[in-house]
């Protein structure tokens, strides 16, 4: 238990949902009734009416040097689990322990003075971290440095962009040397060369021993970052261990999830659609096949994928042309389209019912939860006969370091031998 830098032992935190009082006349009343419990219901498990376990009954440990993220949907108890940690919340029961000194980045410019500039932000924010002036002071340039703010050190911070506010704040965290450290999605508002910085320091500190916690959405960072992860629904746990294997947990919640709300608004939309116009040719089916050409839902990085698009036509399509989008799931973002006419590929006429195959040699892509679009296009009026779509997982196959592969090949060009046997260079 000694080598334990953080323990968070059977903790549970409760919010009352719209709870807040903006007068006196709200406030007196609310007071009031916390002193006199008969005017609230009580439901299960000790909470009131109108009450909610944001989280419930968390346990979980660190040993120093370890990495953990923690991963869920939006309102999981991710962010509430840091501010416990911090101490910025108390929890109603259990217990939590962090050993050394803690820095913590989980709001953007918390701890910051809107009317204060960013130099002085910088004394006040790493006094609350538990730096000295003195060790401020000898740290105050590197924290310049990396925050890229010199033009407006001495501007106060509520004339800074958000960006701004987060680049001075995770500088100052960064900075402080932590025993722990505690980081929320907040670098997600940063630009894309300081979240490189910023993961490079983290590394760093990571190689350091410095014990850290990590919530995201972004998966590849949790990926590179992590040893280990933990997913939090609606304030339980769901699943905690190696990193991939909880990743690939979540991508399977979110699946399920997209799934039912995908079939919902599907449903939504069939009973206030117009009627069908008939446009000649219809998909009847789509099928993913894996290397053995077997139906699947989950792929892995560089193993292969066919996509079998079944169709009908009522007529003779001279110049079909198919075309597949890939699609991030979460927000119907198109990350890649598959076309046959931009391709250069010739299909046959189709007539009747057949397939058309789209071969997906390696799967060269995050793991993550994915979408295709696929639809049939008349190539003569440029018209789109059908589409549809089919959702999948890809998970961790094979390493696949970044968010996509580009298909290469090395090559090394054999150096030339002069005659009295120098060698030269290519």
């Amino acid at each position: 238990m000694n080598d334990l830098a953080v323990v968070f032992d059977h903790v549970y935190k409760k919010f009352a949902r719209g709870e807040q009082h903006t007068s006196l006349r709200d406030f007196i009343p609310a007071m009031a009734g916390k002193f006199w419990p008969f005017g609230k219901k009580k439901i299960a498990d000790g909470l009131k009416e109108q009450e909610f376990w944001a989280v419930q009954d968390l346990s979980f440990s660190l040993k120093r040097g370890e990495t953990l993220g923690i991963i869920g949907p939006n309102g999981s108890g991710k962010s509430t689990t840091l501010k416990l940690l911090s101490g910025i919340l108390r929890p109603e029961r259990g217990t939590y322990t962090v050993k050394g000194r803690l820095s913590a980045l989980i709001e953007v410019g918390a701890g910051f003075h809107p009317d204060l500039t960013g130099r002085e932000n910088v004394f006040l924010n790493g006094s609350i971290l538990g730096m000295t002036r003195k060790e401020v002071a000898s740290k105050f340039n590197d924290i310049i440095d990396f925050a890229g703010v010199d033009e407006f050190i001495d501007t106060p911070v509520k004339r800074y962009s958000s960006g701004m506010a987060v680049r001075l704040g995770f500088a100052v965290a960064a900075m402080v040397e932590p025993d722990v450290l505690l980081v929320d999605e907040v670098l997600a508002v940063g630009d894309t060369e300081f979240r490189a910085r910023c993961h490079a320091r983290m590394e760093q500190m990571r190689r350091n021993g410095v014990t850290m916690i990590l919530v995201s959405h972004n998966l590849p960072e949790v990926r590179n970052l992590c040893e280990r992860a933990l997913m939090l629904y609606k304030g339980q746990e769901m699943q905690q261990g190696p990193t991939l294997k909880v990743i690939e947990q979540y991508h399977k919640t979110v699946a399920e999830k997209i799934n039912i709300e995908q079939t919902k608004l599907a449903e939504k939309e069939k009973a206030t659609a117009p009627p069908r116009v008939e446009t000649g040719a219809r998909i009847t089916s789509v099928q993913l096949l894996d290397g053995q050409g077997q139906v699947a839902g989950e792929f892995g990085t560089k193993y292969p994928m066919t996509v079998r698009i079944a169709y009908d036509t009522t007529r003779r399509i001279e110049r079909p042309q198919a075309m597949v989008e890939l699609l991030w799931a979460n927000d119907d973002f198109v990350a890649a389209i598959m076309s046959s006419e931009a391709e250069g590929i010739t299909l046959n006429p189709i007539e009747g019912r057949g397939t058309i195959d789209l071969r997906i040699p390696r799967i060269t892509i995050e793991p993550n939860v994915y979408s295709f679009r696929i639809s049939i296009i008349d190539g003569q009026t440029r018209k789109p006969l059908d589409s549809t779509r089919a959702r999948f997982i890809v998970n961790e196959g094979l390493p696949m370091p970044g968010i996509f592969g580009i298909n290469h090949s090395w090559e090394q060009p054999r150096p030339s031998v002069t005659k009295d046997g120098k060698v030269e260079a290519a």
